[in-house]
């Protein structure tokens, strides 16, 4: 062995190898412990303190809803709390409607809240910011701020896929294992609104107007869904007193939209009108800020502040809604055109938006059409019908299920790798966004 033996090459090995796992993990703990972000640790100015307990009392309103249904929890467990009355006046306002749902759709609720996903998350590293992306609420206000700061000068060049893509390049989309290592080290906030003003917008934005879409997306949404909801909800005897031309209208009416959201799963739908607890999962991300369109101007200031941001870039929604307000008349010229029965199995749909960031169904119920005898067009059997589809192969066992609990390990859709790959292939530009596995961060 030369100079030294087997057993001195084997000891000094050891030490090495103990040397450098040793201080390695002292470095590691040293940098969580000093770059993990807190929101109170935060220097607030004066009148900050209000907004701080109002952000806390956001995030605990959702993780009581979140637990309440199921994120938490095995199905089997879910499934058995979902039917006992427990007296509780708050929890009986976040758990009210489980009695109108049947088991299976609780069961699906159940399963679509164990889902994670990061494909809308973006991750200024430099910032220190972490955005999920939410469609339809201030997110064009968000995306030119992230470009601005990810050094993009000349915006207003680029139309709005060019500016999509662009936030991608700027921000790409991270595997799981690096994600988890960054986002805690960030200020993590998301912007949500009225799940109704959401879908009002992206109809009005997207499948109203033909022309619109023609030039700014080269007539995208009607060719992807315009077309096909046309063809399977207008009836060729339908008229309308209000619109002459409402037989050769190429665009879908909203009650036409409306219907087409009703018979498809929720999973199915376009990013736009996509409920925002399955775009950006907070019952498995922990967010610092849920910020709310209806205060977007505090909380935009909030973040961008406490970044050290406020004079690099500037966040407002030039179509803000003033909630002090009764709800708008165009909200009510457009559900009007809804039955009660209609707007109720559209707020199942958005249950758990509704829940989750507290909104209000009332006004919406009020503005829609009394019913009568022959008020609402057949969607198929409203009380029999299912509010989401059922995944055939998606079974599950009680017994496993809560034995992996009480073993401090649940599978909620375990594909880690499958997400790793594709995100470090997209990273190198090679595929489309993927989505993410399961993984609270």
């Amino acid at each position: 062995m030369g100079r030294y033996s087997q057993r001195e090459l084997l000891l000094y090995a050891v030490v090495v190898y103990a040397f450098i796992a040793l201080t390695t993990d002292i470095l590691q703990q040293s940098e969580t412990k000093r770059d993990v972000f807190r929101l109170e640790k935060l220097p607030l100015r004066p009148g900050d303190e209000i907004q701080v307990v109002e952000f806390q009392q956001r995030k605990t309103h959702l993780k009581d809803v979140c637990t309440a249904w199921g994120a938490h929890t095995t199905k089997g467990r879910f499934l058995r709390i979902a039917q006992k009355f427990n007296g509780d006046k708050m929890k009986d306002e976040i758990t009210k409607d489980m009695k109108d749902l049947s088991m299976s759709q609780l069961e699906r609720l159940w399963q679509l809240n164990k889902r994670s996903v990061f494909h809308q998350m973006f991750v200024d590293q430099k910032h220190g910011l972490t955005w999920c992306k939410v469609p339809k609420a201030a997110s064009t206000s968000w995306l030119h701020a992230f470009l601005e700061l990810g050094g993009v000068q000349d915006i207003s060049s680029k139309d709005m896929a060019g500016k999509h893509a662009l936030l991608r390049e700027k921000y790409p989309l991270l595997a799981t294992s690096l994600l988890k290592r960054l986002m805690p080290t960030t200020m993590k906030f998301m912007v949500v609104r009225h799940p109704f003003e959401r879908v009002l917008s992206a109809y009005r934005d997207k499948l109203e107007d033909y022309e619109r879409d023609l030039k700014d997306r080269g007539g995208y949404y009607h060719a992807i869904y315009g077309k096909r909801i046309v063809k399977a909800y207008r009836k060729p005897s339908s008229t309308r007193d209000d619109d002459p031309n409402y037989k050769s209208r190429i665009q879908p009416t909203f009650r036409e939209f409306i219907q087409y959201l009703l018979d498809t799963d929720v999973e199915k739908y376009d990013e736009h009108w996509k409920p925002i607890f399955l775009l950006c999962t907070p019952c498995h991300i922990r967010y610092d800020i849920i910020a709310k369109l209806e205060t977007l101007s505090r909380d935009a200031d909030f973040i961008l502040y406490h970044r050290g941001l406020s004079d690099i870039v500037h966040v407002e929604w030039s179509h803000k809604t003033d909630q002090t307000q009764k709800t708008s008349d165009v909200a009510k010229a457009y559900f009007s055109q809804l039955t009660m029965s209609e707007v109720k199995q559209l707020y199942y749909k958005y249950i758990i938006d509704f829940l989750m960031f507290e909104y209000e169904l009332e006004p919406y119920i009020k503005l829609a059409t009394p019913p009568t005898a022959n008020s609402s067009i057949s969607l198929g059997g409203y009380e029999e019908s299912e509010y989401y589809y059922e995944d055939e192969d998606d079974e599950y066992d009680d017994e496993e299920e809560e034995k992996a609990a009480e073993e401090g390990v649940v599978d909620v859709n375990d594909t880690d790798n499958e997400y790793e790959n594709k995100a470090a292939q997209e990273t190198a530009g090679k595929i489309p966004e993927a989505e993410a596995a399961d993984n609270e961060v």
